[in-house]
């Protein structure tokens, strides 16, 4: 034991001197003897720590600490080892642990100290501990009675104030973090808002508010005080939204806000808080007094500059106070004030849809501070609605429910509330309830007789009632009750005397001038002076002056604007007038007058969407406008929007179906989209209408009429309809001429007479179905002021002059009135220049309309010098005339290029350089357009550059890939160059243009001609192919009379398509058009003749096809007298061959011998004469002929085994005379014949059909069956043989018991083959169907048989079998069918 005292003290000396290893030693030795030595452990730990040794001195304090855990020396060397190390965590978990054994020890000294080492540790690492350690030295801390008095003690004002700043900053951020955050929500709401919720959740939950009471316990300093009491008020006012019990703390908010305003602190919040939380009905009961401590302390608060607008407006400086009012309502959106203040200063300023905005938005933000701080501010909520229902009542009567609502919603809550009353009161007077509105009236008047307002009310409503003597009774009493002389109460006055009438009028205008002299600006009272120099005084100047000076002071005056406006029209000030429309439909924008009124102002200016928008606004007030619906459906008319301008009209003409103007305009839309029917019935309808209401011959309809026809014709001619077209042209003349004797100057009628005449130059044929009687007036009432073509100085070597003087002189009203077609066409055009001269005469130089009756002049007197070109004299006056007459048009209007292309075309012929510059001229005006292309490339073809052709009609292309003349030009070049192209593309332009192209006509027609040698003659549905070439040069036949070459090209294709009758038609007309080129010197005498043989063979041709042998021979003999070569033979055989069918057999052979004698160098015609000559010996019948005939056929045959018509009528010959040795001899040649020989000299296959028809002769069916068996053995593909094969199937199928059970199999393999063959014939096919329908009645199936019958009618119906085989497989028994 003394050993262990002596190195404790050693040890105690060593760490004293710092000699800590020394110390180890020491501690060692005693523990080395003594584990348990406490006081040794200690030491120890102490001594590692002067070594730095932590881990064995912190073992060796444990080690203490476990040997006597109440002893406190261990416990005081840990904290010190941890603090000294700086490790405040483990020393403040030691210093919790010890806490109890301080104070139960009671060292308040020691627990003070270990308590501000807690609050070091936790100061700046955890602040919740730190707030906690904090407050274990307040009052109501466990540990406060001990530590009270030590020097360790902490103030309670500076642990509060502590807690508190932490507290505060914490929520801040709290509040910020989720502010972000819900800021960034898609259905976040404005960023106040979103803040004042977050706050009210925050400081809901937040002891702030006891913090800030706690410190104003403690503080002393006044400073300090008011500062807290703000804080605890700002605390207070966010907090009150979040807390569900709101009525105590909205109370301690006004207390402290009170207590605060009695303190004069120098913060708005406590004012503003009263202003706000103010309960007032009216402006002017908020407290001045805070009002005005705002204004003068916080200029730059929100609050205040609303407060400095209500100021500038009661100075009446508005644009500064509704400035101020802008940035007071930007810095605080939510201010009830200044919604009350804007809402009634709007409604006082008469800008009710603003003042109605500003009120419903205070009256949901009245609920909404409601809801927030659990007080209803009654007044305010009711000054809101009763804004409200007054701005409804000024706006529209459509919003009078919405005002009455509102007014007795104020009523129900204050019944005697004035404004209300006499807001319901004027509203029942408006909607004309006059003895409900005069009981609100006389309540109001009950509740205070000192207001004069019901009185006025009162003697308005019977004035309404037509009660003037007691409406003049209380007006009277308003004015004298009024302090002040009422302008309002001298206008209702001066009203009644107005409704009075008669000598009360000037009564009237006496109170009218004693409104205006008491108020200058009053408006109404200005604009019934107005009326009264408008109707009582006719002075309109001084009427429109008073309008005037209403309309400037009111411009909502909607009455004074109308009248105005009226004025502004009649006088023709346009500009003025729209200003006035514009600024009442902007002001009054539901006045549908002054909307329909600048919709017809905008339309006059061509602002056509405008005007729509304005017609659309008006109806929406009226939908039965009938004015509004024709200017609307006019404006998209206009707009090209026709489909909606017929709807319109439609409505229009719905609300007054005898509108004249209606029914004409949607006439002239319909004629406008195509629906010229339709369009045409409507004008007649127009007409009709307007002749009820004594309107005869209404112009408009008549023009709009004569239009229309004239579409019809020009529809018509691109439909292929001449005759309609001539017709309908005729229509335009009688109307044109109907307008005329009602208005000879309109310059459009003339034009349609002068645009119908020259249509008939397209339909030649037709020119009998011209109105020449209806012409002839037109033309007697044009010369009654003068011949326009001597006015006009035309040249007198035109003598359209006296042509026109022989039609005036006819009489075109006999029956068998007829001119020739080309004199009628001379007429007609000379009219249609007439009628242009008219017009040009009557337009006198108007810039518009006189360069285009210029250049349809030249345009005319071009086509005339065309017509005339075989007289050069008066081909060439007519050429310079249209030359001179474009030019004018030209000097008119230089940069219409169309007239440049004009010109081009008239120059072509005979000045090429000037028709180049031209249309050249024509493509920089408008380098878009395919036409001068296209005429570019006609006059290259002229001067036969055929490349520089090709490319202008390419460019033309290009252009526009569906202008039809640059194919046609295409296609004459491809023609020209000897491409096989050219077919196509004269085809094509014809097909493209549905028919109407008759340039590509006779191309078009050649092409197909020269094909049908060497392509099949249909296409593959087995229709002729030359059908369509042969409509296109009927057509072109019926424009131009005396084309011989189409003429004669179309008999050829009438000839190829069996229709002979029409064939010879056409060439007899193709013989009087050579006759009359020749008679007008177009082309020689001798080639005349020449060409004339040539059209007369083919006539002998048709005839003799048509049975007419007579006119065919003597054809035949006029071709023969000019006629050299194979054509003579042809005539001769085409003779011999009328004669023959004549019986005029020796005539006949006549014919064929001389043709005979005439073919000694072609041996193939020879062969052809001498088979017909053998025929007509054979004909003759005596035994020398017919013996000859045989010895000719046998000639033949020596010199051309292989020639096929000389071995038939060998064969034939032998079945006639029943000479089997012959037959069989002519058929065992046939059946010798090479395959490929066969096939290729007798395409119709006559060869088979000649077997079997001798074997059915030798009654050997089953033979003649087989030989056409055989036939389709070789050639499978022949559809013909096929047919052939199916025919003698059926006919035999009763006697054979092969073909019985065949017939199906072989109908149906014929069948196919030929519907998909592409050269069948329609006949073939349909004769196909026929044997297939047969052969399915034969084996039951009905249903087949009727549809293949049914197919064969469709394919060919004019097929007598076809309608035969339909009417067997719809009858009964099923063998009906033979």
């Amino acid at each position: 034991m003394s050993n262990s005292k002596a190195n404790l003290k050693a040890a105690r000396e060593a760490i004293g001197a710092k000699k800590f290893d020394d110390a180890v030693k020491a501690c060692n030795r005693i523990l080395l003897w003594e584990s348990g030595n406490y006081n040794a452990w200690v030491f120890l730990g102490v001594a590692y720590t002067g070594l730095e040794n932590d881990e064995e001195a912190v073992k060796s304090y444990r080690r203490a600490i476990e040997l006597n855990p109440d002893q406190m020396l261990a416990w005081q060397g840990l904290v010190s080892f941890y603090e000294k190390r700086g490790q405040k965590e483990e020393m403040a978990k030691i210093i919790h642990e010890i806490l109890p054994k301080v104070i139960e020890s009671g060292d308040g000294n020691r627990l003070g100290d270990y308590l501000n080492k807690l609050v070091d540790v936790y100061e700046n690492t955890d602040q919740d501990k730190y707030i906690v350690t904090l407050k274990l030295f307040l009052p109501d801390s466990p540990y406060y009675d001990i530590i009270k008095d030590t020097k360790a003690m902490r103030q309670p004002i500076d642990i509060w104030t502590t807690i508190t700043n932490l507290t505060e900053a914490d929520q801040a951020k709290m509040v910020e973090s989720r502010v972000h955050s819900r800021r960034m929500g898609v259905h976040a709401g404005p960023a106040e808002e979103v803040r004042a919720q977050v706050e009210a959740e925050v400081y809901s939950k937040s002891q702030l508010g006891e913090m800030y009471e706690n410190l104003l316990k403690l503080a002393e300093a006044p400073d300090t005080n008011r500062s807290l009491q703000l804080k605890l008020l700002n605390f207070w006012f966010k907090r009150l939204p979040g807390v569900p019990e709101k009525y105590k703390l909205y109370n301690s908010i006004i207390d402290l806000a009170n207590t605060l305003v009695q303190a004069d602190v120098n913060d708005p919040l406590p004012y503003e808080i009263l202003i706000e939380f103010t309960d007032a009905k009216e402006i002017s009961q908020y407290d001045k007094n805070l009002l005005n401590i705002i204004d003068s302390r916080f200029p730059e608060t929100g609050l205040a500059k609303l407060i400095q607008g209500l100021c500038q407006y009661g100075a009446d400086e508005i644009d500064q106070a509704f400035d101020l009012f802008g940035e007071g309502m930007d810095l605080v959106p939510g201010s009830l004030f200044g919604y009350q203040c804007l809402s009634w200063i709007y409604y006082q300023c008469k800008e009710y849809e603003t003042g109605l905005e500003y009120a419903t938005k205070g009256r949901d933000l009245v609920r909404k501070k409601s809801r927030e701080t659990g007080k209803m501010l009654e007044k305010v909520f009711i000054s809101m609605e009763l804004c409200m229902a007054h701005c409804y009542r000024h706006l529209d009567t459509k919003y009078y429910p919405d005002a009455m609502a509102l007014y007795k919603k104020v009523i129900a809550v204050e019944e005697n509330e004035i404004s209300a009353l006499e807001g319901i009161g004027l509203i029942l007077r408006e909607e004309g309830h006059f003895d409900e509105a005069l009981s609100y009236f006389e309540k109001v008047y009950g509740l205070d007789r000192m207001r004069h307002i019901p009185l006025a009310e009162i003697g308005w409503i019977y004035c309404e009632k037509h009660d003037y003597d007691k409406a003049i009774e209380y007006i009277t009493q308003a004015i004298e009750l009024a302090e002040e002389e009422v302008a309002e109460y001298y206008y209702r006055l001066g009203r009644v005397y107005w409704a009075i009438g008669g000598e009360k009028t000037q009564e009237a205008l006496k109170y009218f001038m004693r409104a205006v002299k008491l108020n200058s600006e009053f408006a109404s009272g200005f604009t019934y002076i107005g009326h009264y120099y408008r109707e009582v005084k006719d002075d309109h100047v001084r009427a429109k002056k008073c309008y005037q000076k209403a309309f400037m002071l009111n411009p909502l005056d909607t009455d004074a604007a109308f009248h105005l406006s009226d004025y502004y029209v009649n006088d023709g000030e346009a500009n003025e007038a729209e200003a006035v429309f514009k600024q009442i439909t902007e002001l009054v924008p539901k006045t549908g007058w002054a909307w329909r009124r600048l919709g017809y102002a905008t339309m006059n200016t061509n602002k056509y969407s405008e005007a729509i928008t304005c017609f659309q606004k008006a109806l929406r007030r009226d939908t039965s406008d009938l004015r509004c619906w024709e200017g609307l459906a006019e404006a998209y008319a206009h707009e090209g929007r026709f489909v909606a301008a017929l709807k319109a009209f439609g409505r229009a003409t719905d609300l007054d179906p005898s509108s004249v103007h209606a029914n004409y305009e949607k006439s002239l839309v319909k004629q406008k989209i195509g629906l010229l029917d339709e369009a045409v019935q409507g004008f007649m309808t127009t007409l009709e209408l307007a002749e009820e209401q004594n309107k005869p011959n209404y112009l408009p309809a008549i023009k709009g009429l004569a239009d229309t026809y004239l579409e019809q014709a020009k529809e018509e001619i691109q439909q292929g309809f001449f005759g309609r077209a001539a017709d309908s042209c005729g229509k335009v003349i009688k109307t044109s001429l109907l307008g005329l004797q009602q208005d000879s100057s309109v310059v459009g009628f003339w034009k349609l007479i002068g645009d119908a005449c020259t249509i008939y130059r397209i339909v030649p044929t037709n020119l009998h179905l011209c109105a020449y009687n209806e012409l002839q007036q037109a033309m007697i009432l044009l010369l009654d002021g003068g011949s326009p073509h001597q006015q006009l100085g035309f040249p007198e070597n035109d003598t359209s002059s006296d042509l026109m003087n022989d039609f005036i002189n006819l009489d075109v009203t006999v029956e068998d009135f007829y001119l020739p077609p080309k004199i009628a066409l001379g007429v007609v055009l000379t009219c249609a220049g007439f009628a242009y001269k008219k017009g040009l005469v009557l337009c006198k130089n108007h810039r518009l309309i006189t360069p285009g009756l210029w250049h349809d002049l030249a345009i005319l007197y071009h086509w005339m010098a065309e017509e005339n070109r075989s007289d050069e004299t008066k081909g060439d006056g007519l050429a310079e005339t249209a030359m001179r007459c474009v030019r004018t048009a030209l000097k008119q209007e230089p940069v219409q290029y169309m007239y440049w292309n004009t010109l081009g075309v008239i120059a072509m012929r005979e000045s090429p350089k000037i028709s180049q510059h031209a249309l050249i001229k024509a493509m920089e005006l408008n380098s878009r357009s395919a036409v001068p292309w296209t005429n570019y490339g006609f006059l290259c073809l002229s001067r036969q550059d055929y490349e520089l052709a090709n490319q202008a009609f390419d460019m033309a292309h290009a252009l526009d890939p569906e202008w039809i003349s640059a194919w046609v030009g295409q296609a004459y070049v491809a023609s020209l160059w000897g491409t096989s192209d050219a077919g196509g593309i004269f085809q094509h332009a014809f097909e493209s243009s549905n028919g109407t192209a008759t340039e590509s006509s006779y191309g078009y027609a050649e092409t197909a001609f020269t094909q049908l040698s060497s392509l099949p003659s249909v296409d593959e549905n087995g229709v002729n192919i030359i059908i369509s070439p042969a409509f296109a040069l009927q057509k072109l036949t019926e424009q131009k009379l005396d084309d011989a070459l189409a003429l004669n090209l179309l008999g050829l294709l009438l000839e190829r398509m069996g229709q002979y009758e029409r064939a010879s038609e056409a060439l007899a007309g193709a013989i009087l058009a050579l006759e009359s080129q020749a008679e007008h010197g177009r082309i020689t005498e001798e080639d005349m003749k020449q060409k004339v043989a040539k059209v007369h063979c083919n006539l002998g041709r048709t005839l003799c096809a048509n049975e007419d042998f007579e006119g065919a021979i003597a054809s035949y003999h006029s071709a023969l007298e000019h006629c050299t070569g194979s054509s003579r033979v042809y005539c001769q055989l085409g003779a011999g061959v009328a004669y023959y069918f004549m019986d005029q057999l020796e005539e006949s052979l006549s014919m064929f011998e001389t043709a005979l004698n005439e073919t000694e160098s072609d041996a193939d015609l020879r062969m052809d004469v001498t088979v017909l000559l053998s025929k007509v010996l054979w004909a003759l019948g005596g035994d020398e002929q017919r013996a000859v005939a045989k010895d000719q056929m046998f000639s033949s045959i020596a010199d051309n085994p292989n020639y096929l018509p000389a071995i038939f009528s060998l064969c034939v010959m032998g079945i006639l005379e029943d000479d089997d040795t012959l037959t069989d001899a002519a058929l065992q040649e046939l059946g010798n014949m090479p395959v490929d020989v066969a096939f290729e000299t007798d395409r119709d296959q006559r060869i088979s059909w000649l077997f079997s028809r001798y074997y059915r002769l030798k009654n050997n069916p089953e033979q003649a069956i087989r030989s056409l068996a055989k036939s389709v053995h070789r050639l499978p593909w022949m559809a013909g043989l096929w047919n052939h094969l199916a025919s003698d199937v059926l006919q035999c199928r009763d006697t054979l018991q092969s073909c019985a059970r065949t017939q199906g199999s072989i109908t149906f393999s014929a069948l196919t083959m030929t519907t998909n063959s592409k050269t069948t014939t329609a006949d073939a096919k349909a004769e196909a169907y026929e044997h297939a329908a047969q052969a399915s009645l034969a084996d039951g199936d009905d249903e087949s048989a009727k549809q293949q019958a049914n197919r064969a009618v469709m394919i060919a119906p004019w097929r007598i079998h076809a309608w035969k085989a339909m009417a067997a497989v719809h009858q009964t028994p099923k063998n009906a069918l033979v």
